[in-house]
């Protein structure tokens, strides 16, 4: 056995948070692959000819204000998006990866990734409520809790083998005492 992993998760939660980590990161990649193909070349008629074959209008007021949208889009931003999308889905690929692999390594990786979006989630919270965006960032916070339980429960564990007698110490010894 490889050291920092296990053979299975320790914990089930973590085989868990590594499926929904791989479903994200796939999800991410097809969602990515699908919308910069289509941006790629010119969507304009492309988008008209979808917005006729649905029989609306193109010349709508609110239609042609999202086509210009969606045509207004420049190269820089749209490669800053593609570059974004597919580092969101690696990373998460990686992480999933790792945690159902059991790599002690990837639980730690989980907590700074996902705890460094926190912030940002919860800017985006308060600029528009909507349900997907408190489940998501619900679901992101009992993640990093439970993960953050997870690593101090496991350390813990790890310091009683260690050093019999000290159960309930969470500090190393530090010399020869």
């Amino acid at each position: 056995m490889t050291p920092g992993r296990d053979v299975w998760p320790r914990h089930p939660g973590l085989k868990i948070i590594g499926v929904l980590k791989l479903l994200s990161g796939a999800s991410a990649l097809l969602v990515g692959m699908g919308v910069f193909r289509f941006l790629a070349h010119d969507p304009g008629p492309h988008a008209e000819r979808i917005l006729t074959h649905f029989g609306l209008d193109p010349n709508n007021h609110f239609i042609h204000a999202v086509i210009s949208s969606i045509t207004g889009i420049d190269h820089a931003k749209l490669r800053a998006l593609e570059v974004g999308t597919f580092f969101y889905a690696t990373l998460h690929t990686i992480e999933g990866t790792g945690l159902i692999l059991g790599y002690h390594w990837a639980e730690y990786l989980v907590v700074v990734a996902t705890g460094s979006l926190v912030p940002f989630e919860l800017y985006e919270l308060v600029q528009k409520l909507t349900f997907i965006r408190g489940g998501i960032f619900v679901a992101n916070i009992a993640i990093v809790i439970y993960l953050i339980a997870v690593l101090r429960r496991d350390r813990r564990s790890r310091l009683a083998a260690e050093h019999p007698g000290r159960e309930g110490s969470d500090v190393a010894p530090m010399g020869n005492s």
